[in-house]
C-alpha cells in the first residue's frame, strides 16, 4: 500500500491555499472511506452501533466538499 507523506519543507513551498485545499482534500478522502466502511454489510455485524456516526461523519464530508468548491471556484 502506498502512503503519501508530507514533507514539511517543500510544504512551506506552496500557497497557503493550496495547502489547505490539500488538507481538506485528505479529510474528505477519509470521510468518505469511514461511510464505505460503514456502508458495508460485512462491517456491519461486527459494528453495527459505529452506523450512529454517519450522519455526523456526512456531515463532515458534505461541509469540507462546500469548503473545497469555494476555495477553488
Amino acid at each position: 500500500m502506498f502512503t503519501e507523506t508530507s514533507d514539511a519543507f517543500s510544504d512551506v513551498k506552496m500557497p497557503l491555499q493550496e495547502r489547505v485545499v490539500d488538507k481538506l482534500a485528505d479529510m474528505l478522502f477519509a470521510s468518505d472511506m469511514i461511510l464505505d466502511m460503514l456502508r458495508d454489510e460485512r462491517s456491519f455485524t461486527f459494528a453495527g452501533h459505529l452506523t450512529s456516526v454517519e450522519p455526523s461523519v456526512r456531515r463532515v464530508y458534505d461541509q469540507i466538499n462546500e469548503l473545497m468548491k469555494q476555495l477553488t471556484d
